[in-house]
C-alpha cells in the first residue's frame, strides 16, 4: 500500500510532491520517524487522499497470491475501503491464483478466471513462434546438425513447463532452461 501512495505522490515524475504526501512526511518528520514507515491504514488514507488529484486511478496489484497470507486479508480490505471512500473514479485489478482465501473475499466483485488449459494452444504457439525466430536469427541451435527434432523437443519442453505461465514470462523461461543451446 506504500508503494501504492509513493506513486500516486506526484502526477508526473519530476514535478513535486502532492500536498498529501507532503504533509504525511512532515507529520512523520515532527514525530521524529518513530512510527517508522507507514502502516497499511496510514497508506489506505492517504491513497484516498491522493487520489482526489486524479480523473481516473486504475490500482493494479499482481500475484496477490505471493502476498503473505497473514496480510492479505488487510490488503484486500483497504482496497475495499479505498473504493468505498473515493469521491473520484477508481479501478482496482487483481491477479492470483486462486487461493480460497482470496477467491472467498473477491467473489461479489466481477472477475474473471483464466485457466492455463485454455490457453494452452496459444502457449504452443507462441513459444514455437519464439523458439523458430531464435534458430533463424542463429541465437538457438546454431551448431545443431539436428534442428528439426532439436526444435520439438525443445517446444515440448518448454510448453510442458510452463504451467500456465503468462507468455510474457517464456522468453526467460527458454533461456532458462535451454542455456547451452543459445551458443
Amino acid at each position: 500500500m506504500a508503494s501504492i501512495a509513493r506513486q500516486l505522490s506526484s502526477l508526473e515524475p519530476k514535478l513535486p510532491l502532492l500536498n498529501p504526501s507532503i504533509a504525511v512526511y512532515l507529520r512523520k518528520e515532527a514525530e521524529g520517524f518513530a512510527s517508522g514507515t507507514l502502516r497499511i491504514n496510514e497508506s489506505c488514507a492517504l491513497i484516498i487522499q491522493l487520489i482526489e488529484h486524479y480523473p481516473l486511478t486504475t490500482i493494479v496489484i499482481d500475484a496477490l497470491d505471493e502476498c503473505d497470507p497473514e496480510k492479505r486479508a488487510d490488503l484486500l480490505e483497504a482496497l475495499e475501503t479505498i473504493l468505498r471512500e473515493s469521491t473520484q473514479l477508481v479501478k482496482i485489478f487483481v491477479s492470483s491464483r486462486d487461493d480460497q482465501d482470496i477467491v472467498c473475499h473477491l467473489k461479489d466483485y466481477p472477475n474473471l478466471e483464466i485457466s492455463s488449459d485454455r490457453n494452452l494452444d496459444d502457449i504452443v504457439s507462441f513459444v514455437r513462434a519464439e523458439t523458430r525466430s531464435l534458430i533463424a536469427r542463429r541465437k538457438l541451435l546454431r551448431f545443431s546438425s539436428n534442428k528439426d527434432e532439436l526444435e520439438e523437443i525443445i517446444i515440448d519442453q518448454v510448453t510442458k513447463g510452463t504451467g500456465g505461465m503468462y507468455v510474457t514470462l517464456l522468453r526467460p523461461f527458454l533461456f532458462s532452461v535451454f542455456p547451452m543451446l543459445i551458443k
